[in-house]
């Protein structure tokens, strides 16, 4: 279910008195990725997290994708959010375990999609999907380091955010979530065990005890960590289902299960293939910025 659901979004809920305007940044969010708010089988954070971010249009409900903050004004995400980055209107709030307050509440400010993502790609599925959003300030707050390659087959890491918490999309209580972030330990696994994955840019994940859990809709853009060196340097942004190429709309499959009914598999980019790109991106808005100064 993840496979579309998480590439297109859940449907917004508008009023019926709302003015033309919010009705179409409801269809646009839609095709962006957004989603109510949290991660499938996973646990309540227990300590904030300075780099992890979540994006939401004023005058929208709640939280639509998340991020992670990788210089004090840059945020990584996933291409398919980047309906909902609109510079005046999106708001970031970066560093809180709380998506409704806290942290540090910022803007966007520019928006920079990875060459060659255009729609689904060899693989009928997203490609590159990989975005650079500038805030429109400086945060005071530490950003993530991203890792120098994302390890191997086997090793742990860690996903979070507030997406939906459990799959039944017309129970509120699942489809809203709970306010707090949410943290589940995962594991990289072979790249067969994901359909459609694009090798070498893209990682295929499972909960670590081999539970049925994983991330779900509204988790799209957000990290995927790993300790290094006793601190969590980052390796992916999560993309979509690993293991449902239909949306099965008939509750045969779903974020945390395989169209069999067994644990599956997620898919994030992996954003150790894209560090140079990021860091180059950087030093050019930086560089331009100063000689236009």
């Amino acid at each position: 279910m993840l496979t579309a659901l998480m590439a297109t979004g859940l449907a917004l809920t508008t009023a019926t008195t709302a003015a033309a305007a919010t009705v179409h940044e409801a269809v646009s969010a839609r095709s962006a990725g957004a989603g109510h708010p949290s991660i499938i089988g996973g646990s309540a954070a227990p300590e904030p997290y300075s780099f992890m971010a979540s994006f939401r249009l004023r005058g929208l409900p709640g939280h639509h994708c998340g991020g992670s903050l990788v210089a004090p004004d840059w945020v990584v995400t996933a291409a398919h959010c980047k309906g909902l980055m609109k510079p005046g209107r999106t708001q970031v709030r970066v560093g809180s375990l709380d998506r409704d307050e806290g942290g540090a509440l910022t803007g966007v400010k520019r928006v920079i999609t990875y060459p060659g993502h255009d729609g689904p790609g060899r693989s009928g599925k997203f490609e590159n999907d990989i975005l650079l959003v500038q805030l429109d300030r400086q945060v005071d707050l530490e950003p993530i380091r991203i890792a120098d390659d994302p390890g191997r087959v086997g090793e742990p890491s860690r996903v979070i955010g507030w997406g939906m918490a459990c799959e039944d999309r017309n129970n509120p209580t699942c489809k809203n979530g709970p306010r707090r972030l949410q943290e589940l330990d995962t594991v990289r696994v072979p790249d067969n065990r994901c359909a459609s994955l694009n090798r070498g840019s893209e990682l295929c994940t499972g909960e670590r005890r081999g539970r049925a859990a994983s991330a779900c809709n509204g988790d799209s853009g957000g990290p995927q960590i790993r300790r290094v060196g006793g601190r969590w340097e980052l390796i992916g942004a999560t993309s979509r289902d690993g293991d449902d190429v239909e949306d099965r709309m008939d509750g045969g499959a779903g974020c945390s299960t395989n169209p069999k009914g067994e644990p599956g598999v997620g898919i994030w980019t992996d954003v150790t293939h894209y560090r140079s790109w990021i860091t180059e991106t950087i030093k050019e808005q930086s560089a331009e910025l100063h000689s236009a100064s």
